[in-house]
């Protein structure tokens, strides 16, 4: 994962002491503003299976489609820094009127890590709305706005707003759609005072943007008279960067320390798996493995989607 310059780092070099890196409550932070891509991710994922190539069909006159998505990810990086994150997203979408449909989600989940710095663990709930539309038929537009509230592990607590959007452009074929797409993501952090370790690190407020650029294929099939869609995509990941900002903290004698965050590999690999199984006509089951790839980190998680129309 890629994540340069920020305040929370992954890891620390104290200027003005020699304590050794890797707290934990800076590692969290950062992993707040990274993992802020997994309900984006989510959401982006649903667009893409109710509006697009080969989708879902659209509800009728009096239904209501509601989905919901169970996803675990693992998460490591050089350094010894490890993070595991539980999650559970529940949404309701509907036809706008033309070529537009929208939605709002809710969701909750639980992240642990670990480092050579400690252990700490954070609680987070997100809601979300969402929509998307074709022009042409082939031109086609995500946009979506998610803000996150997140309690910490030792005391503190933050907030994530972000607000993300996607283009893509459809070559169809007779048996398969290629898509080349482009996306961009904007995510603003605010973080509270915490203490921990005789130290007590101020609050931060972070900004970071990452731009998406890739190729989609899907493809669909039929076995027993019920459809089968599977889908990949492999896209390059950028962080766009932010100021290196600096940090203070205060020991329990008042004495107060200038902090650095540790720079990260600014562009990534990210690989999407996944295969869609029409259950019944209401009724469809999914199957997600999403992989980022970077020099420095490997993160891989897995997701199942249940779409149901009642």
């Amino acid at each position: 994962m890629a994540r340069r310059g920020i305040l929370s780092g992954l890891g620390l070099a104290l200027v003005a002491m020699g304590v050794q890196a890797g707290d934990p409550l800076l590692d969290q932070r950062a992993l707040l503003l990274d993992d802020s891509r997994l309900p984006r991710e989510a959401t982006l994922d649903r667009l893409q299976q109710v509006r697009f190539a080969f989708r879902e069909p659209q509800a009728e006159a009096g239904e209501q489609p509601l989905w919901a998505r169970a996803q675990a990810s693992n998460g490591s990086w050089d350094g010894g820094l490890r993070r595991d994150d539980e999650g559970l997203i529940l949404g309701l979408d509907r036809p706008l009127g033309g070529q537009w449909m929208g939605g709002a989600l809710a969701a909750v989940s639980h992240a642990r890590q670990d480092g050579d710095g400690g252990h700490a663990d954070s609680r987070s709930g997100h809601l979300g709305l969402y929509a998307a539309t074709r022009v042409y038929n082939q031109l086609g537009f995500k946009l979506g706005a998610i803000h996150g509230w997140h309690d910490l592990q030792h005391g503190g607590r933050a907030r994530t707003t972000q607000l993300f959007g996607e283009s893509a452009f459809a070559l169809d074929f007779r048996d398969f759609t290629l898509e080349p797409f482009a996306g961009l993501a904007l995510v603003r952090l605010d973080a509270s005072a915490q203490r921990h370790g005789g130290l007590r690190l101020r609050g931060a407020d972070e900004e970071a943007g990452y731009l998406s650029l890739g190729w989609r294929l899907a493809a669909p099939w039929y076995w027993q008279q019920r459809k089968w869609v599977g889908r990949a995509s492999l896209a390059l990941r950028q962080d766009l960067g932010s100021d290196r900002l600096a940090g203070q903290a205060h020991t329990d004698s008042g004495e107060s320390l200038r902090l650095r965050g540790r720079e990260f590999e600014r562009s990534s690999l990210r690989l999407d798996l996944s295969l869609d199984h029409e259950l019944r006509g209401d009724l469809y089951l999914g199957l997600t493995y999403a992989g980022h790839y970077a020099e420095d980190g490997r993160d891989n998680a897995l997701a199942a989607r249940l779409s149901l129309k009642f």
